[in-house]
């Protein structure tokens, strides 16, 4: 069975968000690499509600704007 994984905030996407990463999530979202866009679907731009860029690196728990991908399937 083929499982869609979200990386970081459940906000944060990029065109790799919508892909089926099965088993191997993990590899494939090291092969994204520095130059994948991202954008926050709380502003639908490239900062965050907290006015500070959006990436897959700084997209996780501890920021102040960060949303759980578990909370994200309650809404």
């Amino acid at each position: 069975m083929t499982t869609l994984v979200q990386l970081s905030c459940a906000s944060l996407r990029s065109k790799s968000s919508y892909a089926a990463y099965g088993e191997f999530h993990e590899e494939h979202a090291d092969l994204m690499g520095a130059t994948a866009t991202y954008w926050c679907l709380k502003t639908m731009s490239k900062a965050g509600p907290d006015d500070h860029y959006v990436h897959r690196s700084i997209c996780q728990e501890g920021r102040s704007c960060w949303e759980s991908c578990d909370a994200g399937a309650q809404r």
